[in-house]
């Protein structure tokens, strides 16, 4: 998860690239119970407000305005739904099986 966290860094990945989607369908698969929800969700909640905070004092865009908030918001149901679709995987699935639902 801190690895995860690092990676959120602006200019570690290329650009458009994210693991947060990985990250989200892994701890649907291999955390058991509420933690496959509130570990990958507050990892990105935390650092989603990092970001915010960076391009909002460093670079002066307007990351607390309503319609980015609401735009974040969609991806925090599209987080959600990838970990109820990991939910649906067991941690011993094949590596095709899980590189299948991770597509």
């Amino acid at each position: 998860m801190l690895v995860f966290a690092l990676s959120r860094i602006p200019g570690m990945l290329p650009q458009n690239f994210s693991a947060a989607y990985a990250l989200a369908f892994c701890a649907g698969v291999f955390f058991r119970g509420r933690m496959a929800w509130w570990f990958p969700l507050t990892i990105l909640l935390v650092t989603d407000i990092g970001l915010n905070l960076y391009y909002w004092l460093c670079l002066g865009y307007h990351v607390w305005d309503l319609p980015v908030l609401k735009y974040q918001l969609l991806n925090y149901v599209a987080y959600a739904a990838i970990i109820w679709l990991g939910r649906r995987f067991k941690p011993q699935s094949s590596f095709l099986a899980l590189l299948g639902g991770g597509i």
